[in-house]
């Protein structure tokens, strides 16, 4: 049963308590939060009264201070509330602008160069009071998780997604590509995964997709042998260029140009293609103008329509 003195906790209570646990001092928290430490450490005194236990574990000497187990528990909830406030603040903000506010969307590299750009050239017309703020990230893991925090409002990821936590629009499918340089031993056209076996593959880094291309390999084929690794997509291509491997790179990307020097040879069939879509947070109502930008992505990009199409 909750203690009677639940309904006395404050936001500042759980400012400082969510201070302190990020940077593990009170002195820290302090500075971060423009408090003094006793301040701080009186309204995480009052928090933990009002939970009735111990918070944090305070280390002897210079303040040093690790969560305890109730903390730790509290601290999860704390960051879930801290998001629907972020939350909750940014739509009243947008209600009170109306036309005039801001949509907060993150995008990984090849969407923000072939989806957003045409998506806000087309919304822009009918929505020229709103402000659109673009992140881009490598990958789309920081840009859900900002999503989830209530940082930003959409973002263009890829499927799979927690239902739970996300609610989404599909895209695109975005089929893959065998990136070569010409004149190899490779074939124009690849009709079975057999054909793929053993090639020196140069993939990315930190992506979803990468992760699944190769889970994918490996259930097919075997352990892929992977001779490199980047995110950056012209350090892949000039890789390729200097016949140090091939690349299985998105449609999406390679629709953009620069492939001078490349031999390019579809996967449709034989690798499964990448989904885009875009999400936002499921507990979430959006606001019209973020419904807008989500209407217009959708209209642009039925479904199952391969980027090539889409101008």
């Amino acid at each position: 049963m909750l203690s009677d003195l639940w309904p006395g906790l404050d936001l500042r209570h759980l400012a400082a308590f969510s201070a302190v646990s990020k940077t593990g001092s009170f002195a820290q928290a302090a500075e971060l939060l423009g408090y003094t430490q006793p301040a701080v450490s009186q309204q995480v005194a009052a928090l933990e009264k009002i939970v009735g236990q111990r918070l944090f574990d305070r280390s002897s000497g210079r303040a040093q201070a690790t969560l305890t187990e109730a903390g730790s528990i509290l601290a999860s909830h704390v960051d879930e509330l801290t998001a629907r406030l972020t939350l909750a603040k940014h739509d009243l903000l947008d209600l009170a602008s109306g036309e005039a506010g801001t949509v907060r969307v993150g995008a990984f590299q090849s969407a923000l160069a072939r989806i957003l750009p045409y998506v806000l050239q087309r919304y822009r017309g009918d929505h020229p009071g709103v402000r659109i703020e673009a992140i881009e990230s490598n990958n789309d893991i920081p840009l859900l998780q900002q999503v989830k925090q209530g940082t930003l409002d959409l973002a263009f990821a890829l499927l799979p997604l927690d239902s739970q936590t996300f609610a989404y629009r599909e895209l695109v499918l975005d089929e893959f590509v065998l990136v070569s340089k010409p004149g190899g031993s490779l074939p124009t056209r690849i009709d079975s995964h057999d054909q793929l076996r053993g090639l020196p593959l140069i993939v990315y880094r930190n992506c979803r997709s990468a992760t699944a291309l190769v889970d994918f390999l490996d259930s097919q084929l075997g352990e892929p042998n992977i001779v490199f690794r980047s995110d950056d997509n012209a350090a892949i291509e000039e890789m390729v260029r200097a016949g140090l491997g091939v690349a299985i790179l998105p449609e999406l990307w390679t629709s953009l140009g620069a492939n001078e020097g490349l031999e390019l040879t579809p996967l449709t069939g034989i690798v499964p293609p990448r989904v885009v879509v875009v999400a936002w947070r499921a507990d979430r109502t959006l606001t019209p103008a973020q419904q807008a930008l989500v209407d217009v992505a959708a209209a642009m990009y039925p479904p199952a329509r391969a980027p090539r199409l889409v101008a």
